[in-house]
């Protein structure tokens, strides 16, 4: 009952009559739920103006999650800010999962997490976008984002900032594959291999 409450609170025609502070305190509920809910210690939400196209970061450091500025100030984001936030969870879960003691099965998806990490590519706009957002760990989180957001589907059908919000999500994802042909060539995969293993 207690997520239903939080949530309900991004209808649009809720969430536009919020100040950007209360705004911000929701998402500080919904990070404090799904903290609980994984089993780890809650991080800081905050706001913060990217100067780029970036739309989160989390810095375990200083277990915070960084969400745009904007989606905070302006109306009608709060489900793409969502799906961000839900994005950005995904990846302190996968980190926990590589950091934790228990051995990690060479063939399995989280072996895979682990070997991205050590070589782990950011974006900074110097080279192809694809090295990036090919990474497993990347397409994990979109993909996990998108089925989070569809399980609320039924709270939110009615909402046409929802449904866009997640079709857009839904598009960028197939998208990506796709964009990381023209860039990089079939052998794609190869070549994130290869750029993953020796840098450039």
């Amino acid at each position: 009952m207690f997520n239903f409450l939080i949530y309900r609170k991004l209808k649009t025609e809720k969430w536009n009559k919020l100040s950007a502070k209360k705004r911000l305190r929701v998402f500080s509920k919904i990070e404090k739920v799904i903290a609980k809910k994984q089993k780890r210690k809650p991080f800081i939400i905050v706001p913060k103006n990217f100067l780029d196209t970036t739309l989160g970061v989390c810095s375990y450091t200083k277990s915070e999650i960084s969400l745009r500025e904007e989606y905070f100030l302006k109306p009608n984001l709060q489900f793409l800010a969502l799906a961000t936030l839900f994005h950005e969870q995904r990846h302190i879960y996968q980190r926990e999962v590589i950091c934790s003691k228990k051995k990690i099965f060479k063939l399995s998806k989280k072996y895979r997490w682990q070997q991205e990490m050590r070589s782990y590519i950011n974006y900074d706009g110097s080279d192809k976008y694809s090295y990036y957002s090919m990474q497993e760990i990347e397409r994990d989180a979109n993909r996990n984002a998108i089925e989070r957001m569809e399980k609320l589907y039924f709270l939110f059908r009615k909402d046409v900032n929802f449904i866009n919000a997640l079709e857009e999500k839904e598009v960028e994802y197939s998208l990506v594959k796709k964009d990381a042909k023209k860039e990089l060539g079939k052998f794609y995969k190869l070549k994130l291999f290869i750029k993953r293993k020796f840098g450039d």
